[in-house]
C-alpha cells in the first residue's frame, strides 16, 4: 500500500516532464501587435517631444486590411502647432498621413521629421481653429493586414 502511494505522484510529474517537452519542441510565431504599433509612433515622437511637444495620452489603434485609408476626425486649434506619428508593427510597409481641412484641402505641412522603417510622422499649423481630418494608411507587400498606431502631440 505504501508503493503505490509513492507510485501515484510520479504519473502527473511525468506527465508534465513530457508535456513540457513537446511545448518546447512546438515553433513559436512571432506576431506583430497593435502594442508594438504604439511603440513604433511613440519611437517617431522622440524628435518633436525633444523641440517640446507634448505627447497626448490618448491615440488610435487597430489591424486593417493593408493599403486600406482610414480618417480619424480631431479638433485642432488656430496658433498651435500639432504633430501626428504613425507607426506600424509590420515590417516593410509604406506609411501615409495627410491632414485635410472642412473642405478636403490638404493643410500646409512642415517636411517630416522622424521617418523610420515602422513609422513617420506630419507636423502641421492649422490656419483657423476647426474640425480636421486625419487621414492614413499602411500598405504592406507581404502582409494581408496590419496593425496601426496613430499618436499626436501638440505645443
Amino acid at each position: 500500500m505504501n508503493r503505490a502511494l509513492r507510485s501515484q505522484p510520479l504519473l502527473p510529474g511525468l506527465l508534465m516532464a513530457v508535456l513540457a517537452v513537446v511545448l518546447a519542441m512546438v515553433p513559436t510565431t512571432v506576431r506583430a501587435t497593435v502594442d508594438d504599433a504604439h511603440s513604433f509612433a511613440m519611437e517617431a515622437a522622440t524628435p518633436f517631444v525633444a523641440d517640446g511637444f507634448i505627447v497626448r495620452e490618448d491615440y488610435w489603434n487597430g489591424e486593417v486590411k493593408s493599403g486600406q485609408k482610414l480618417m480619424v476626425r480631431h479638433q485642432l486649434f488656430k496658433g498651435n502647432d500639432y504633430a501626428f506619428w504613425l507607426g506600424t508593427a509590420n515590417d516593410g510597409c509604406t506609411l501615409e498621413v495627410q491632414v485635410l481641412d472642412e473642405k478636403g484641402t490638404a493643410i500646409h505641412i512642415t517636411p517630416k521629421i522622424g521617418i523610420g522603417p515602422n513609422f513617420t510622422s506630419v507636423r502641421v499649423n492649422p490656419p483657423k481653429t476647426g474640425s480636421y481630418s486625419i487621414v492614413f494608411s499602411v500598405t504592406s507587400k507581404t502582409e494581408k493586414t496590419v496593425f496601426w498606431a496613430l499618436a499626436y502631440g501638440y505645443r
